[in-house]
């Protein structure tokens, strides 16, 4: 009986010095990168909000930095397209800077939006006839959403400590905005 005691208190003890520090350091290093992510992703999606467009040098700049620190990230691009239309389904011209304080005192026009998602804005920015860019207009919306696809050493340990399975990746950082400008 007392070899068992013995053995159970070498266990905790192993945990406690080993383990726990480990694990700490390890979220602490999630952390870090989540914040680090965040703030790239802030800084990218800043830029293109500014200037209305991506530009397949600025993106695949923003995947290489996002991606140093050894994680794999799924991002999520979407494009809100401003359509408006009089409320017989007529369209209205889409000249943003024409339109765009008119919509609300016009009680017969209002305002509908394309999305365009990941796939489509790839495909249009790494297309060569278009010069490799992703052209949006003012007034349009941009989101975009980082997931971790892999399992970093912070929930590694959590598992293994806690016993929660964390299968599904889970988005480090969302963020978007209105485009301000048109500088293409």
């Amino acid at each position: 009986m007392n070899a068992f005691g013995k053995i159970v208190a070498i266990l905790i003890a192993v945990v406690l010095l080993f383990l726990c520090p480990i694990q700490y350091v390890a979220q602490k290093q999630d952390i870090l990168m989540q914040q680090y992510v965040t703030t790239e992703t802030s800084y990218f999606i800043d830029s293109v909000r500014n200037l209305g467009y991506i530009t397949k040098q600025m993106y695949e700049e923003y995947m290489q930095r996002i991606e140093l620190g050894n994680n794999v990230y799924e991002v999520e691009l979407t494009h809100y397209h401003a359509l408006f239309y009089k409320e017989d389904g007529e369209e209205v011209d889409n000249d943003y800077k024409a339109i765009s304080g008119y919509i609300g005192e016009e009680e017969d026009t209002y305002r509908r939006y394309m999305c365009y998602y990941t796939p489509d804005i790839l495909e249009e920015l790494y297309n060569e006839e278009n010069g490799y860019i992703y052209k949006m207009n003012q007034d349009d919306y941009l989101t975009i959403k980082v997931k971790l696809k892999n399992k970093t050493l912070g929930k590694q340990m959590q598992e293994l400590l806690l016993g929660v399975d964390y299968t599904d990746g889970n988005y480090v950082t969302v963020y978007g905005g209105l485009i301000r400008d048109e500088a293409y």
